[in-house]
């Protein structure tokens, strides 16, 4: 990987899931370690459970898909419909639709209320999956939802985040 993606990647995973203080890897999956104490004017990075994630998730139409491309990092904004578990977006053919279908893909959803000085951000990780022209009961279920793009074009394909991994942030500051 060259230097200039693994410095994206950093920064991108210190801006959407904390700088690192107080972190440790359990099972794969960086994960906020409650033993340390947060400084005294901030309080610490705390954990969003499950649940709340897809809570988040559902009340939300926008988000950023993040995929690899020629071993390049990309970030895309869409709109998005939740299914259950299932996150999924539609697009048109292009690099977009390429490098997530069936490649490892990152998606995050956020809000900042800089009056409450309190953040959250939400990640779903998985494999990406075209399901347009699919079949099967999951497949079908998702691309029945209504989901009108703000993006121009037909975008008539549809992906969808098979076996996602959900994970949550919220920062607050007394």
């Amino acid at each position: 990987m060259r230097r200039e993606t693994l410095e994206f990647v950093r920064w991108w995973v210190r801006v959407t899931l904390g700088d690192g203080a107080g972190r440790a890897k359990r099972g794969g999956l960086l994960c906020h370690d409650t033993s340390v104490d947060a400084t005294p004017d901030r309080a610490g990075p705390e954990e969003i459970p499950e649940e709340e994630c897809l809570e988040l998730l559902a009340g939300g139409s926008v988000g950023r898909i993040a995929t690899v491309s020629n071993g390049q990092p990309l970030i895309f904004p869409v709109n998005y419909v939740l299914e259950g578990r299932t996150v999924a977006f539609r697009t048109d053919p292009g690099t977009k639709l390429e490098a997530a279908t069936l490649g490892k893909v990152a998606f995050e959803v956020d809000s900042v209320d800089p009056e409450l000085r309190e953040a959250w951000s939400v990640v779903v990780q998985g494999v990406g999956r075209e399901i347009t022209e699919a079949w099967d009961s999951w497949s079908r279920s998702v691309t029945a939802r209504h989901l009108d793009p703000w993006a121009a074009g037909a975008k008539e394909r549809w992906v969808a985040i098979a076996r996602p991994v959900f994970s949550g942030r919220r920062i607050r500051r007394p």
